[in-house]
């Protein structure tokens, strides 16, 4: 109904409250006006007007008051969430990072690197999550190991001091005290355990773990000894570990480069390897010199 109208009959309903009036009390009043009547009709609906507007105030108010209580329960239930539940992320931007862990252990990330740490940490294990380079030290608990998952590794120790690096599938673990004991995440059958100033190494397979004296990472270790496990792996790219890791040349009938090897030694020589590989083969093993073996049919 449009103001128009609510005039018109504003007018009627004042001449017949004025009627009412005139015929209760004093019969000789005289009826309203039209201008009156208007005049009585504008207070009345102003009146009116401010009362509706008071309770839309008084309505938006309220709704306003629900909808700001309602975002703080949910800002608040954001915030609990994040503090109780989300794991805490800590990330090396631009330089190293020191950062130390409830247990009293510390890990030093190399620039880019990315640790994640539940918020039970720490619980029966002590559980931590790596992206890139970091040094930990290890806060001692026989009751407690402390797990670095890292690529396709846990990397488990109960207290000791170890670097561990990542460059795309290669995976290193440098010991610097304690013991440390290595887990493919997928075979968790297959551990390896290290010593202090020893060095694992995956070489950048999956297949493959290596452990070498740290100090002769950068040496070649045809007279020395490594523990080397390689399975199913193609007797070319078997062949190729053994050269990087001893430094030395071995010749093989190309017929065989597809042939599948596993093999596992520990604290073994190039010559071991090979005469290991050989016998699974049955190929003969012919050492031309102290770098340079032949393998035949």
């Amino acid at each position: 109904m449009d103001k128009r109208k609510h005039q018109s009959i504003a007018i009627d309903e004042a001449k017949e409250l004025w009627d009412s009036l005139t015929n209760n009390t004093d019969a000789d009043l005289e009826p309203p006006t039209e201008q009156e009547a208007k005049e009585f009709h504008r207070k009345l609906y102003a009146r009116i007007e401010a009362h509706e507007a008071q309770k839309r105030r008084r309505k938006t108010v309220r709704n306003s008051s629900m909808l700001v209580a309602a975002s703080l329960v949910i800002i608040f239930s954001i915030l609990a969430y994040r503090t109780l539940f989300l794991p805490d992320v800590y990330t090396a931007y631009h330089d190293d990072l020191k950062v130390t862990l409830k247990d009293g252990s510390t890990a030093i990330l190399a620039k880019g690197a990315i640790l994640t740490v539940e918020k039970s940490f720490p619980a029966a294990t002590r559980d931590v999550f790596l992206t890139g380079d970091a040094v930990f030290n290890v806060t001692k608990s026989k009751n407690h190991p402390f797990i670095v998952h890292a690529g396709l590794y846990e990397t488990k120790v109960l207290g000791t001091v170890f670097k561990i690096t990542q460059h795309k599938t290669t995976f290193n673990v440098d010991l610097y005290e304690g013991k440390v004991q290595i887990i493919k995440a997928e075979k968790p059958a297959e551990t390896f355990i290290i010593h202090p100033k020893e060095t694992f190494s995956n070489l950048g397979s999956k297949d493959v773990a290596t452990i070498i004296d740290t100090k002769s990472t950068d040496q070649y270790l045809s007279n020395n000894s490594a523990t080397v496990s390689l399975t199913d792996l193609e007797l070319s790219n078997a062949i190729k570990i053994l050269e990087n890791t001893y430094g030395v040349k071995i010749q093989f009938p190309p017929a065989l480069a597809n042939s599948k090897i596993s093999a596992t030694k520990e604290k073994a020589t190039a010559a071991d390897l090979i005469r290991l590989i050989s016998l699974k083969l049955n190929l003969k093993t012919i050492k031309i010199n102290d770098k340079t073996f032949q393998l035949e049919e």
